[in-house]
């Protein structure tokens, strides 16, 4: 930033003729977080003059000195010194009490010429250079330095002498007409040089100190931006759902920019094309074919900045159909480009470069939220399959087996029967049967209601489990747990789903007479391991990479966790364990 001011716009002057009040001048703004056009001029305001050079000392200095160096020449004859003390005493009495800044506009140097001209002129009428009031122009040139310079001052100066000194030749003669002259020039001149050095000085100071409330201008409104966008980062959606997160988009975006319409657009998984997902303020059929393929979009997906166009209709690349200005941004994840926002208005030039950086700011959150969220439709998606595919592999397993021992065993009692023989001992049987049946339908939907949740943590679930598995088994399952601090719900639930899994794979398929489960919860690190004596994972025709270990190691996967088996013909470990980043809080 360039510490020059901007042509044309008028410079502050710190310089004034009497100290201001102290209680304005030690008052400071007050911080306002709402930035907008006019932070610029308040802190253009904040330059007022302040008491660099006071000329009050000087000008009441000078009147003092002419009264005590004419103080024998004052009588009623001469009335002419008497009549232009009076008036000086009058000008310097108002000077006091009305000081004018010392600002280099026309108003003030044409006081400054009407100063210098009344001071000239009582000079004239009392003497030329031998009149007393001669040093009154002392703080005259004074203030012209402070207005206009050395040059300005140096000239106001030189015309005076001029004027003077033609007159004083006349009365005293040349020699010591010119030896007055001479002295009363070298010390203008001194008084020129020393107040325009005060003005190049002062000139400086408040350019510095305009450049400088500049900056603190442009902090604020950063400042301001950021904080938006913190709030935005903690109120960006808890929830995956990918409806919410699109809400919640929209609400942040009509809180923060004014705008008509907005469009939100997305890259299809099918087509690869950009389709719109959210329209506000027009109708999703309004959108245009391809939207990829409009210049202010084509622009966004390709500009790392957010694009603003002021003045457009749909030839130039409009999506609204009304839209005569826009904001444009990409909304990125994982490096790469996953769709597009548009916010538009009916109005031309509508938006400003801080509205284009906030949607900047909240584009890249709102790509990564919006991502997360169809990531986690698709992981829910697969998720529901697979949990179909094992309800329907247990339904198969033992419903659907004792479903087709019934019907044989109902067939083989109709047959006796139809003989004449006895079907006592047949129905009784079947009726066992259908008891059993009953109960495993009911263990069924009792494991898939079975969760861990805020109350109920992993290790109250998975004991619960154990000893209906055992209870219904006959297999002699261990647990043990040391559980010193929770994990996540997410992660508790996706080792429930594995444990759960292991332990039903062991009691289906492992002819196994031992098992155990151990769980170990530290702050640092957390380890789950299932244990059996089966047969292993060759004998039962299981596999690394067969579905049910897929999904587990899926599950794990997802968590951060690593799952690693081990499997013999004298048994299966299955463990999965997580660790914690280092000082992070954080699990992995």
């Amino acid at each position: 930033m360039s510490d020059e001011t901007t042509e044309g716009a008028p410079l502050s002057w710190p310089l004034v003729e009497r100290r201001r009040n102290p209680a304005a001048a030690g008052s400071a703004p007050q911080r306002d977080d709402r930035v907008g056009p006019t932070d610029r001029a308040r802190a253009n305001e904040l330059t007022a003059p302040i008491d660099a050079a006071p000329l009050l000392p000087f000008r009441i200095a000078a009147f003092f000195g002419a009264v005590i160096r004419g103080f024998n020449l004052y009588s009623w004859s001469n009335w002419t010194l008497t009549m232009a003390t009076a008036v000086v005493a009058v000008y310097t009495l108002f000077a006091v009490l009305r000081p004018i800044a010392s600002r280099n506009d026309n108003r003030t140097r044409l006081r400054v010429v009407v100063e210098l001209a009344v001071v000239t002129g009582t000079v004239l009428i009392t003497g030329g250079w031998a009149s007393p009031l001669a040093v009154c122009l002392v703080p005259t040139c004074m203030f012209a330095g402070f207005v206009g310079g050395t040059i300005f001052s140096a000239q106001l100066g030189a015309g005076a002498t001029a004027v003077i000194t033609v007159q004083y030749l006349e009365e005293v003669g040349s020699v010591k007409g010119l030896r007055d002259t001479a002295l009363w020039l070298g010390l203008l001149a001194l008084v020129a040089v020393t107040s325009g050095v005060s003005h190049r000085a002062s000139l400086d100071s408040a350019r510095h100190q305009q450049a400088a409330l500049d900056r603190v201008g442009r902090l604020a409104e950063a400042n301001a931006l950021l904080f938006s966008l913190q709030r935005v980062a903690q109120t960006l959606p808890a929830s995956l759902d990918l409806q919410d997160v699109l809400n919640s988009t929209v609400t942040r975006v009509q809180s923060l920019i004014d705008h008509n319409m907005l469009t939100v657009l997305l890259f299809s998984d099918v087509t690869h094309e950009l389709e719109p997902l959210r329209v506000q303020g027009y109708s999703i059929s309004d959108v245009p074919a391809m939207p990829e393929r409009a210049d202010a979009i084509s622009e966004a997906l390709r500009d790392p900045k957010t694009v603003r166009r002021d003045d457009l209709d749909q030839s130039t690349g409009a999506l609204a159909p009304l839209a005569r200005s826009g904001l444009y941004a990409a909304l990125r994840a994982r490096g790469a480009v996953i769709g597009a926002i548009a916010v538009e208005s009916v109005n031309p030039a509508h938006f400003g470069q801080q509205q284009a950086e906030i949607l900047h700011g909240l584009a890249e959150p709102f790509g990564i939220a919006i991502d997360n969220a169809r990531l986690f439709q698709r992981l829910r998606i697969v998720s529901a399959d697979e949990e179909r595919n094992r309800i329907a592999r247990d339904i198969h397993d033992h419903i659907g087996s004792s479903l087709a021992f019934l019907g044989f065993e109902i067939d083989r009692s109709i047959g006796a029967a139809t003989r004449g023989e006895s079907v006592d001992d047949s129905l009784r049987e079947l009726r066992q049967q259908v008891t059993r049946m009953i109960g495993d339908v009911r263990e069924t939907l009792y494991d898939l209601r079975s969760n861990v949740s805020e109350t109920q943590d992993l290790a109250s679930t998975l004991k619960q489990f154990v000893d209906r598995v055992r209870g219904r088994s006959g297999l002699q399952i261990s647990f043990e747990s040391q559980q010193h601090d929770r994990l996540t719900l997410a992660q508790e639930r996706e080792l429930w789903h594995i444990a759960r899994e292991a332990l039903i794979n062991v009691e289906r398929h492992a002819q196994a007479s031992e098992a155990t489960v151990s769980l170990l919860s530290t702050p640092t690190h957390a380890a789950l391991t299932i244990t059996d004596n089966g047969v292993g994972l060759a004998a039962t025709g299981g596999r690394n990479d067969s579905y049910g270990m897929v999904g587990m190691r899926e599950r794990a996967a997802s968590i951060g966790a690593k799952l690693t088996t081990e499997s013999s013909p004298n048994g299966t470990v299955i463990q999965v364990s997580l660790r914690q980043h280092k000082g992070a809080g954080q699990w992995e």
